[in-house]
């Protein structure tokens, strides 16, 4: 039943696509004889729209070719290919970049349904038993990749032999559309209107430092106690040392300490921190290992400082396929309700 619905549904698909097509372009199809073959040989149609796709999307033909994984000629032929058949200039090519044209930005659009929708029919006849495969990329921040993402991630594979993980664990933001990631795990909301993203956790933000530190310096009992104590900080904004604290009965304190140790990795931050060399401001799912084995101990745990949520991204212009789906849903059911590293 499933297999004939989704023949239905591509045949569809295939009805509206060439329906939707501006019928000047479509009169040219026609003309050229090329719409299924071209000087007697058999066109790859789809090669030539995901790569036009990709060229518009990414801005140059090396950096499609980068996400196909094919030769940038391989591209560039494609798309030379399309336009020749058309007898429509789709693109324009400068030595910063590619760019649509009017009616290449009109057919890119109705390309990006297409493949979408086929996406779709894929996800919905495919792994009729129960198998997954292909390429699942996921874009991470390190912290949270090394100690819950990919424990997960190896249960997934091991459970799907044919399911091919690519993470990316970096604190950069990548561009998830140009890269072709499937999803992205990050820090604070986006209003990109080319992803589409939805809350995982909030971020429960923790003041640490080692033993020895507290033992040398005193354990604060309110904010102003931290004023001038050295600070192992993130480097981002300009005074990534001035901290706002909401105490327990709602009065927020602002209080400054002094940079010792900056870096743009969380990883190392901790490492600095149970090496005694300051006070450290860390999402508790980075440092709740550290805290638990004693490295770290946690002061002012009554007080917020800086909430935020952790959200899954994703490109708004394509559906996720069935792998990735699958592998989000694991994310969503492991960390929507309690996480693992809330003590309660």
């Amino acid at each position: 039943m499933r297999y004939a619905v989704a023949h239905e549904r591509l045949l569809v698909l295939a009805y509206w696509f060439f329906k939707h097509i501006p019928s000047e372009i479509l009169e040219k199809m026609y003309k050229s004889g090329g719409i299924y073959r071209k000087n007697g040989k058999q066109m790859n149609r789809f090669a030539e729209i995901e790569a036009f796709v990709a060229v518009i999307e990414t801005g140059s033909f090396s950096a499609a070719a980068a996400r196909q994984g094919v030769a940038v000629s391989a591209v560039s032929r494609r798309v030379d290919e399309m336009e020749a058949r058309l007898a429509v200039k789709l693109t324009w090519r400068s030595s910063r970049g590619v760019k649509a044209t009017e009616e290449g930005r009109m057919y890119y659009d109705r390309c990006l349904r297409l493949l979408s929708d086929l996406t779709e029919a894929d996800n919905a006849i495919s792994g009729l038993d129960g198998s997954v495969s292909g390429p699942i990329r996921i874009a991470c921040p390190p912290a949270f990749g090394l100690r819950h993402l990919a424990p997960l991630a190896n249960a997934y594979a091991a459970a799907h032999p044919g399911a091919q993980f690519d993470i990316d664990m970096s604190d950069r933001a990548v561009n998830l559309v140009e890269e072709g990631f499937d999803f992205a795990i990050r820090i604070g909301h986006t209003d990109d209107p080319a992803l589409t993203s939805e809350p995982l956790f909030p971020v429960q933000y923790v003041i640490t430092a080692s033993p020895a530190f507290w033992h040398e310096h005193g354990r604060p009992g309110r904010p102003e106690d931290l004023k001038g104590l050295p600070a192992i900080v993130y480097k981002i904004g300009s005074d990534p040392a001035r901290w706002r604290i909401t105490c327990p009965d709602s009065r927020t304190v602002e209080v400054r300490l002094s940079p010792r140790f900056a870096a743009n990795n969380g990883e190392i931050l901790i490492e600095a921190a149970k090496a005694g060399l300051g006070v450290c401001l860390e999402p508790k799912y980075a440092c709740s290992d550290a805290i638990r084995d004693g490295f770290l101990e946690e002061v002012l745990s009554g007080h917020r400082i800086g909430e935020r949520l952790v959200e899954l991204v994703r490109p708004s212009i394509r559906p996720l396929s069935r792998r990735a789906g699958d592998f989000a849903n694991i994310l969503r059911e492991t960390f929507s309700t309690t996480p693992p590293w809330d003590d309660g």
